[in-house]
């Protein structure tokens, strides 16, 4: 398959739900927090893709003592049960969105994104090429990871641009 093709059932959605990014209306941001540098660079990209789209954002809290200094909603390992299931309304709530494109901004797939991005609705789903990543995103960039985010999701933005 090339870079440029969608099977015409992946993930459940046909090809006649797939819209071009210049005219999707409603986006995902998928991200771990680090620190507010990324955060600035997160809403950055966000700034970027312009007025006309609805964007949701969804936060990965790794560490569980510290709040992230964050506006977006925010998730952590305390919201899933011993078994794995999420429990968080917040959560549930953000994979059950049927978005156009749905962003991974992160060059690794944590164990407790791994569910997000599996089970989520979205059409389409955009993220940094791992071999993890093999059968969860519909389109992945393969970036150094020393080039940085923003070159990770400035490249993500010609690409999506680029299908048809």
């Amino acid at each position: 398959m090339s870079l440029f093709e969608k099977s015409s059932t992946v993930n459940g959605i046909t090809q006649e739900s797939f819209k071009l990014f210049s005219e999707s209306k409603h986006i995902g941001l998928l991200y771990s927090w680090e620190d507010s540098h990324k955060e600035k660079s997160i809403q950055e990209f966000a700034n970027s893709l312009g007025s006309n789209k609805s964007i949701d954002f969804l936060c990965f809290n790794p560490i569980k003592k510290i709040q992230p200094a964050t506006e977006s909603p925010t998730f952590s390992r305390a919201d899933f049960n011993l078994f794995g299931k999420i429990q968080s309304e917040t959560v549930l709530s953000f994979m059950e969105k049927p978005f156009d494109y749905l962003f991974h901004l992160d060059f690794d797939i944590n164990s407790s994104i791994k569910p997000l991005l599996t089970k989520s609705r979205a059409n389409w789903k955009v993220g940094c090429h791992s071999d993890q990543g093999e059968g969860i995103y519909d389109l992945m960039i393969k970036i150094n990871k020393s080039a940085g985010l923003k070159n990770l999701s400035d490249q993500m933005l010609i690409y999506v641009n680029a299908l048809k």
